[in-house]
């Protein structure tokens, strides 16, 4: 079961470890296009630096360390996937980005006291730590299934999801009223805004969610799709959706 992790190998180290927890899964790390995305079972889109607000047609307003051919890669391999029906999880950074890619748009600065409960802090020896809080879960769903309906979670962000794409549900949201977990109605697609990979196995703490849990869910539904029949879609799986790369990206 092969799985896409869009971004280069020495960024996603601690995607790479919880994902080697589990049985017969191959990842390749790219921040470049693939040629056959076919060829993968699911694409995960990992954490990192904030979103081009042109791309959810919007000025700049406190948006920083942005990398728009980045942004429109994983973007184009949302839609790609998405096209294809198989399994996407986005992790901080990646729940906006599915949340852009499929038309929706981004807060682009927490406001207080808002952004201070959820950014990070770096100390003088460069460890990044979060803050933690409370999270309530929509009743009836598979995460209150995986965490219950209250759960405190890590939090690295200064951005988040603003209006909610087309099709996709708010299942998670802080008790102030971020939004922390996007799934969509139909298909395997799912953005999560804290970091599952940073409270897991060896890094598990006790009283927050165990992301382990998630991870284990995506795989599975990884590896449900690979073991399908026919589940490959045609090798020309970016050509219906190339406008994904263009500046003036908009989604039909």
């Amino acid at each position: 079961m092969k799985i896409l992790i869009s971004e280069t190998e020495k960024e996603v180290s601690n995607y790479i470890k919880a994902l080697s927890h589990f049985d017969d899964v191959q990842i390749t790390c790219t921040n470049e296009l693939p040629d056959h995305p076919e060829e993968f079972d699911a694409l995960l889109i990992p954490g990192g630096g904030d979103i081009d607000p042109s791309l959810f047609g919007q000025e700049w307003n406190g948006t920083r360390d942005v990398d728009i051919r980045l942004d429109r890669v994983q973007i184009t391999l949302c839609i790609a996937f998405g096209n294809m029906h198989k399994p996407i999880l986005g992790i901080c950074r990646g729940c906006q980005v599915i949340n852009v890619a499929f038309g929706g748009d981004l807060i682009q600065d927490l406001p207080e006291p808002q952004n201070s409960r959820h950014t990070w802090h770096s100390s003088e020896n460069g460890v990044t730590t979060g803050e933690d809080h409370l999270t309530h879960i929509k009743e009836g769903t598979f995460l209150a299934d995986l965490y219950g309906t209250e759960v405190v979670t890590n939090s690295y962000h200064h951005q988040a999801c603003g209006r909610i794409a087309k099709g996709f549900d708010v299942l998670q949201t802080s008790d102030d009223g971020v939004v922390e977990f996007i799934a969509h109605r139909a298909l395997p697609i799912w953005g999560v805004q804290w970091h599952p990979e940073k409270a897991c196995f060896e890094t598990a703490r006790e009283g927050i969610a165990d992301g382990a849990k998630l991870f284990e869910y995506y795989v599975n539904a990884a590896k449900a799709k690979a073991d399908a029949a026919g589940v490959h879609a045609p090798a020309a799986a970016f050509g219906e959706i190339a406008f994904a790369i263009s500046p003036q990206r908009g989604i039909k």
